[in-house]
């Protein structure tokens, strides 16, 4: 019984909410790592120093990788699909929980083993328990961007977060990663990622892509604040989480893995722009709010001109002491860092390292890579693809690796005093995931039941309906681009980028997208057993490689089988209505990827006359100008997944609206970070007495000031163009006015926070005081007036600005105006009145008439005379064709005909029509006359 009872207060002391420890001050922790660092051997120390990969999913006792834990005492290892870590699906995630506890029981279980002293060196000891790091790459946006492929639910990328400019959104996901990767057994996450895409270029080598929140320093600290809080949160505090790439990599200009960059920036300007998310991440100390990084990440970058010299370049900074000590003597970094925030480097066994140690890539000494990277200030080093080239294997150069760093330690005061502060600053990191006291049973994962991991898609789903951006046209132009949705007698063709992974070497390979992933949400949405608005016989898919093989592109070493032949395929397309498109980034490695570009620039005459849908599920400026000019709408999704192709479909039948905005820059469209993150020049910017954020009382009187009192006054909330509050740093004018001639206007310069900015004015004269503000380029506030008397109190008024109303220009269409005309005594003629007068009905009517009369003069005539037949025709026929030539000469308004029906009016054509039928009649009855004589 007493035994039972002394288990029960254990337990209950070792599975103690975390949040006990976690509320420890530094100084505590501090004190227990130093008594845990006394009681460690030169080996135990070292040991913590490295986070290692290994190959395989199921350790044996005689593999290497139990070997360093046991015998080596490494500090962690990084799960990776490329080294085979992770089992395919279904049971992925079943095995990677089952070999993180294989991995900390072997930790647990080394620290049971007795160590025998060697002769004449005291007692046997035991090693000390120490938890492993169990560490991940988890980014969201799709398979191409993760370890684990599947399970695990299905998030974002990170600048599909950026572009909802939602911090909340960011806290939500991060806080379902950090709930899910807890629940699996990790506790250090890789990232996120805190790189600025400064100035995106058209994909390229070096481009991070979505991997970023975006191209604004305040945003991106912003997002990487919450997403870091939710990280933090949602695992408990029992995830350490690294951010990368430190100091930046958003210049870079080719991919950091392959080649290390080198980026033309000084000190100064990285401290301005890349470095502002890393000092927003560090101003508090680790562990005291969930905002706070555990870590920076290393990378492998160079730098010209750091110091100001423009022909001095650093060497990688994960190498360099002199460029790494300064960057991490920046406040608050060297705060946070005295405080237990450790420095990791980025992986010493990249090619990127290699061909910097050697170009030709003959020789790297792995041993002094690692020396480097320490000794230039990293605490943590990572080995990955780390083995020297004389070595048969990645565990050997390790093994040999730490035997130099315990033999220095052993040798060189300075270097083991160096080991001994990053130790320090490594336990204490483990400290706040598990307490002071590490014990076995707090290291189990307290995430409950996998079963429940991958249930997060909610907030999915609400970051692809808020991230979903319109990249061309705009709304108003959609409508009339597309003529509407699709209909029952619409013929679809999809075009998908479909490229497979793997998560493991012998896995089956899965796609990202699937070729028909689009069709199929379509059909299920708007087909036959939906809403009825589409066919399915009217829909087929293919890959973007069918495209390219179709053009003419040469495949690849590997074989393409098309899905149909080169004819077929252009048949379809000929007879298709819609082309739609789901597109990635474009890649030289990735067969197809270009083919949208290659189908605008070859075969224009295929897409013409066809409505043509861009989903971009990566980048939104993989397009240029002239491509997206040949199609009718572009949309950025950001990210692939089901939550992605579903909002895709709504967007194609115009269900839902594209509210995102991009995070970045889209040279394309002339979309300019800067301008749009600029204060939006059409809102009335409020003033008001400075309150300090603290709600008001209406009830409560009003604020009362006196001669030589501070007035403080606040803005309210300052919007850029998206709408979203400007950032901070934004600069805000306040100009005070002053009633009197020889008083000149004060100019106050403030900054913004969270969009207000605030200033004090030194009420110093008597008088009518006028205060406004402007922040270009919005130029109109509301302006506080205070009548400044002796020994009266002066209240604040606010008064709202009078707009102006705004005149839009819209196209018109120039109309000549006639020259006016003016009597002899200057006047001007109404040209209405004056008008020329042309022939109407009344006109016809009443030269028709007279054509009669003088036609049957004529006709009396001839029954008079008893005249021949011929005689006859011509006393008829004459008198009508000169009526008949009077009426035409007005009708066709021949010179004098304008008078005539000035002066004369409707009986101007009877006139004119008797007069000419007279002249016609007179002519005929001379020529009856002659014939009778003759």
């Amino acid at each position: 019984m007493r035994r039972l009872l002394l288990v029960c207060i254990l337990l209950t002391f070792f599975i103690s909410p975390l949040t006990i420890g976690n509320a420890q001050s530094t100084s505590s922790y501090l004190q227990d790592a130093q008594n845990l660092l006394e009681q460690m051997s030169p080996e135990e120390r070292v040991g913590q120093l490295f986070l290692v990969t290994f190959k395989g999913n199921a350790p044996q006792p005689e593999d290497p990788i139990i070997d360093l834990i046991v015998n080596y005492h490494i500090s962690g290892v990084l799960l990776t699909k490329e080294n085979d870590n992770f089992v395919e699906a279904p049971e992925t995630l079943t095995e990677a929980s089952r070999l993180i506890e294989s991995l900390q029981d072997a930790e647990y279980d080394a620290s049971l083993i007795e160590i025998e002293a060697e002769e004449g060196h005291g007692e046997s000891t035991r090693p000390v328990y120490i938890p492993l790091f169990i560490a991940i790459g988890q980014e969201g946006g799709g398979v191409g961007f993760s370890q684990i492929l599947s399970g695990l639910t299905e998030l974002p990328s990170q600048m599909a977060i950026g572009a909802t400019w939602n911090t909340e959104l960011a806290h939500d996901v991060g806080e379902v990663l950090g709930k899910e990767l807890e629940a699996l057994g990790f506790n250090l996450l890789l990232g996120p990622s805190l790189d600025i895409l400064e100035d995106p270029r058209l994909v390229g080598p070096g481009d991070l892509g979505v991997r970023s929140f975006g191209g604004d320093p305040y945003w991106v600290s912003m997002m990487g604040r919450a997403y870091v809080a939710g990280l933090h949160e949602g695992s408990g505090g029992r995830l350490g989480v690294i951010v990368k790439h430190f100091p930046g990599l958003g210049s870079a200009d080719r991919p950091i893995e392959e080649e290390v960059a080198t980026v033309r920036k000084s000190l100064e300007q990285l401290k301005q722009i890349e470095l502002a998310p890393f000092f927003a991440l560090t101003r508090s100390n680790p562990g005291e709010e969930p905002e706070s990084a555990d870590g920076l990440l290393v990378s492998h970058i160079r730098y010209q001109g750091f110091q100001g010299n423009i022909r001095d370049t650093t060497r990688p900074v994960s190498l360099d002491p002199q460029a790494h000590d300064q960057l991490m003597a920046l406040e608050p970094i060297v705060t946070w860092h005295e405080a237990g925030g450790i420095a990791v480097s980025d992986s010493l066994g990249s090619r990127a390292i290699r061909r910097f140690r050697d170009p030709l890539e003959r020789t790297f000494k792995a041993h002094l890579t690692a020396r480097d990277a320490f000794l230039a200030g990293n605490d943590l080093l990572l080995l990955s693809n780390f083995r020297s080239i004389e070595d048969p294997d990645e565990a050997t150069t390790i093994r040999s690796t730490i035997d130099f760093f315990v033999q220095k330690y052993r040798e060189d005061s300075a270097f083991a005093q160096r080991v001994d502060a990053a130790v320090l600053r490594i336990i204490q990191l483990k400290q706040r995931l598990y307490g002071e006291t590490f014990f076995r049973v707090r290291v189990q994962p307290t995430g409950g039941d996998l079963a429940e991991v991958g249930n997060g898609t909610e907030v999915t789903f609400q970051v692809a309906r808020d991230s979903a951006s319109l990249i061309s046209p705009s709304q108003e132009e959609i409508e009339e681009r597309l003529g509407g949705s699709p209909d029952l007698s619409d013929r679809i063709l999809f075009f998908t980028d479909v490229r497979l992974h793997q998560q493991c070497s012998t896995c089956t390979p899965q796609p990202g997208m699937d070729v028909a992933a689009l069709e199929e949400t379509v059909n299920s949405l708007y087909g036959q057993a939906a809403a009825g608005q589409v066919g399915s016989w009217n829909m087929q898919s293919f890959t973007m490689a069918d495209l390219a093989y179709f053009l003419g592109v040469p495949p690849p070493s590997v074989p393409i089988i098309p899905l149909v032949s080169a004819e077929q395929l252009e048949e379809n397309i000929m007879f298709a209505d819609w082309l739609v498109f789901s597109v990635l980034n474009t890649s030289e490695l990735v067969y197809g990827s270009n083919a949208l570009k290659l189908l605008l620039d070859q075969r224009p005459d295929l897409a013409r006359d066809k409505r043509v849908v861009v989903f971009a599920y990566d980048v939104p400026y993989g397009l240029d100008v002239t491509d997206i000019s040949k199609i009718d709408v572009y949309y950025a999704l950001y990210s692939q997944g089901h939550p992605f192709i579903d909002m895709a479909a709504h967007l194609l039948f115009l269900e839902l609206a594209a509210v995102g905005a991009p995070p970045v820059s889209v040279p394309g469209i002339g979309y300019d970070l800067i301008e749009v993150t600029s204060p939006d020049a059409n809102q009335v910017i409020s003033l008001s007495i400075s309150t300090e954020g603290e709600e008001v009382d209406p009830e409560e009187p009003q604020p009362e000031f006196f001669i030589g009192d501070f007035v403080p006054v606040e803005t309210g909330a300052i919007y850029d163009v998206n709408g979203h509050p400007v950032p901070d740093g934004t600069v805000v004018e306040f100009l005070i006015a002053q009633q009197g001639e020889s008083i000149p206007a004060i100019t106050l310069k403030a900054t913004t926070q969270e969009g207000v900015a605030r200033v004090s004015i030194p009420l110093d004269r008597l008088g009518l005081w006028t205060i406004s503000a402007i922040s270009d380029p919005a130029r109109i506030s509301e302006t506080l007036q205070l009548n400044v008397q002796e020994d009266v109190p002066a209240l604040a008024t606010v008064i709202s600005p009078t707009r102006i109303p705004t005149i839009t220009l819209l196209p018109t269409v120039t109309i000549t105006q006639p020259t006016p005309t003016v009597d002899f005594e200057g006047e001007e003629i109404n040209q209405e009145e004056k008008a020329p007068p042309r022939m109407g009905f009344a006109h016809l009517l009443f030269g028709l008439l007279s054509v009669v009369m003088v036609g049957g003069v004529g006709y009396l005539i001839v029954e008079r005379e008893s005249a021949t037949l011929d005689a006859r025709v011509r006393l008829t026929l004459l008198p009508v064709i000169g009526g008949l030539v009077g009426y035409n000469y007005l009708a066709l308004n021949l010179p004098g005909s304008e008078v005539l029906l000035q002066s004369m009016g409707v009986v101007a054509g009877m006139m004119v029509s008797i007069g000419l039928g007279v002249v016609g009649l007179l002519i005929a009855m001379v020529w009856h006359g002659s014939d009778s004589e003759t």
